[in-house]
């Protein structure tokens, strides 16, 4: 596996020969940095590909957005000239809308449950068909946990708690109008602007999980971090549907089981490990840690999830309805 840390011109595909012959290169593009829980599981999804394709495909993992952040990652996918990249389930709602359903507030009790669900026969169905309308294939599932509340100004035990504080966003409508109903005032914002934004009060707060908060030393700006559990949305990894057909079927099923394998190892060794020692790092560093009022955001916030309902593409209705009745 290589480290990538800079900007690398990137023409076209580098594709194996044959089993015994040049290895093909799997460029796995994504925004965390290169230190932190998700680096460590960038690091052992490369070392799983390689081991599983015995050494056939090669991977490379570009840091920090190098490659550019998730839009830009999706259409490399798209072309072909990024094989691989990690994001959240709700980037997806670029291509397409059903996507947005993930982003609803309080749509899970816990982040395994949105895995087994996720992962059922049925639902996994529909996303991979609508994957493969986009040149995407989905190959492992990552639980990144609850997303929670970190701020400047005050612990957050109920909705009313949140007036007055700007709030930073992923850029989703979904999004942006649950935070609203939580009583925020949301704004959206790079994730690499959010460390000097709260530094310097352009916002108030932002929401996140625990180890990601702790990967970008967000505990140290931050004062407050409520477990409001608003949204749990777990990353798939995907990889650029042209690039795997021109794999050889050893390689093509070894990327498959290595995927397999990351899945299993991510969500019962890597993230709840991580996600505890996160919490205590951020009590250390001084920001307060306070559980919440939750059944009343989940109150607030159901005015969100009816208008989806009401409002929702047939697609969007459909999905929503299938992923209550999995989740029974």
């Amino acid at each position: 596996m290589k480290k990538i840390l800079s900007v690398a011109a990137i023409l076209g595909l580098t594709l194996a020969v044959s089993t015994t012959g040049y290895a093909a290169t799997m460029k796995y593009a994504v925004t965390f940095p290169s230190a932190g829980t998700q680096a460590e599981g960038a690091e052992k999804f490369a070392e799983l590909v390689e081991e599983y394709t015995n050494g056939s495909v090669d991977v490379e993992v570009y840091y920090a957005s190098t490659l550019g952040g998730n839009t830009e990652s999706m259409e490399g996918l798209r072309m072909g000239t990024i094989e691989a990249t990690e994001l959240s389930l709700t980037a997806i709602s670029a291509y397409s809308d059903i996507w947005s359903t993930f982003s609803l507030p309080y749509l899970w009790e816990s982040g395994q449950q949105a895995i087994d669900v996720i992962s059922s026969e049925k639902v996994m169905e529909v996303l991979e068909n609508d994957l493969e309308e986009n040149g995407m294939m989905a190959i492992a599932w990552q639980n990144l946990g609850s997303r929670n509340i970190l701020n400047t100004m005050r612990a957050i035990n109920a909705p009313e708690d949140l007036k007055g504080m700007t709030i930073r966003v992923i850029q989703d409508p979904v999004l942006v109008d649950s935070i609203s109903a939580m009583g925020g005032a949301p704004v959206t914002m790079a994730w690499s602007e959010c460390y000097s934004g709260l530094e310097q009060g352009t916002i108030n707060g932002l929401e996140n999980s625990a180890p990601v908060i702790v990967a970008n030393s967000m505990e140290n700006v931050g004062k407050y971090y409520s477990l409001t559990e608003q949204f749990i949305m777990p990353d798939p990894i995907l990889i650029s549907a042209s690039w795997f057909n021109m794999l050889t079927p050893d390689e093509q099923e070894g990327v498959l089981k290595a995927g397999e394998e990351y899945t299993r190892v991510w969500n019962e060794e890597i993230w709840p490990e991580a996600e505890a020692a996160a919490l205590e790092t951020i009590a250390e560093a001084g920001c307060a840690v306070n559980e919440v009022d939750k059944a009343s955001f989940v109150e607030a916030t159901q005015s969100v999830r009816d208008d989806f309902v009401d409002k929702g593409t047939p697609e969007q209705v459909e999905l929503y309805n299938l992923l209550m009745e999995v989740r029974g």
